[in-house]
């Protein structure tokens, strides 16, 4: 008898389980695509809130890389002109050729210059006639008024402290009758492209702040509307990461229609433009070819648009999970 009693009070009381980690990861995935559907579905059935929320995201990442691309299309036109520093050397009408392939040769061994390219006075005059269309009006002329020119190409680290001290030190070469630098208005361009790299980067910042602050209050609508749910959640143990779970994936779709929307208008506003900018490239009798996004441009953009999603509604939820301790 006391045997049987002894047995009774050990099977008594509470029993510890072990539970694996399979299960805990399942639970856990499990939960995420719960929260995941759930969010998907409740921003279906208010599709006016969703696409508001998420145009700010698109025209937020929209303009700094509408910018951004112009300043890339910017950068190769300059490079196409003449990107590396160069000096065009004119020299005396009256220059007999083996003077010219004697200063070509000096100039060439100058360790800052890549190549040194003759454009004699025929050829000289047969490029204007064919820019100019005045072929009929330059057979009048007596004899060919351009000089034999030296167009001097330095190297492309080359500063503009050494462009000026070359031009000051070819200057007096014999039979140079005037050397002329053409970097200064390249220079003036990388300056005013750096200028226009400030400004996207300010107006970026400025436009994702303004961004997270929309999904912030949208994600903070949200939990307002489900605050006794997420108090009676807590109340039986729910952790904040528990809690905080769907808001996350609310805007996690947020970011993501986001960022296909600034990807729509990108390639909109690349293809409105491409017209009109390759018809003002043939008027200048230019092969510059309009650069578009590409498919890393895309992927960034969707990226930035889910993080910015994310990320303001973390902060959000973070902020108002501590006001709603439950009492």
């Amino acid at each position: 008898m006391a045997a049987i009693t002894e047995k009774n009070k050990s099977a008594r009381g509470a029993t510890a389980v072990t539970i694996g980690w399979r299960v805990i990861l399942r639970a856990w995935l499990q939960h995420h695509q719960a929260s995941a559907r759930d969010s998907f579905f409740r921003q279906l059935r208010a599709p006016f809130q969703h696409i508001l929320t998420a145009a700010v995201i698109g025209v937020t990442l929209a303009l700094p890389a509408l910018f951004a691309l112009a300043l890339g299309n910017f950068q190769q036109l300059g490079e196409q002109w003449h990107g590396n520093p160069r000096l065009s050397i004119f020299l005396e009408r009256k220059t007999e050729a083996n003077d010219i392939a004697a200063l070509q040769k000096q100039l060439q061994q100058n360790s800052a210059v890549t190549a040194v390219t003759l454009t004699t006075p025929e050829q000289g005059l047969a490029s204007f006639e064919k820019s100019a269309h005045l072929s009929n009006t330059l057979t009048l002329l007596d004899e060919n008024p351009l000089p034999p020119l030296l167009t001097v190409e330095l190297r492309a680290d080359t500063t503009p402290e050494t462009v000026q001290q070359l031009q000051t030190q070819w200057q007096p070469l014999p039979h140079v009758d005037s050397v002329q630098a053409d970097f200064a208005w390249l220079k003036k361009l990388f300056h005013i492209m750096q200028l226009g790299e400030r400004i996207a980067w300010g107006l970026a910042i400025l436009l994702v702040i303004g961004a997270l602050l929309s999904v912030g209050n949208t994600v903070r609508l949200a939990l307002e509307n489900r605050c006794t749910e997420i108090i009676v959640a807590k109340l039986v143990g729910a952790t904040d990461a528990f809690v905080r779970r769907p808001f996350l994936y609310s805007g996690f779709w947020f970011g993501f229609s986001g960022g296909c929307m600034a990807i729509f208008l990108v390639i909109a506003g690349y293809y409105s433009v491409i017209a009109p900018v390759t018809a003002l490239a043939a008027l200048y009798q230019s092969n510059f070819v309009l650069q578009g996004p590409t498919l890393f441009t895309a992927l960034g953009l969707l990226l930035a648009g889910i993080a910015i999603g994310v990320i303001g509604a973390w902060l959000t939820v973070g902020n108002h999970l501590r006001e709603m301790r439950p009492q």
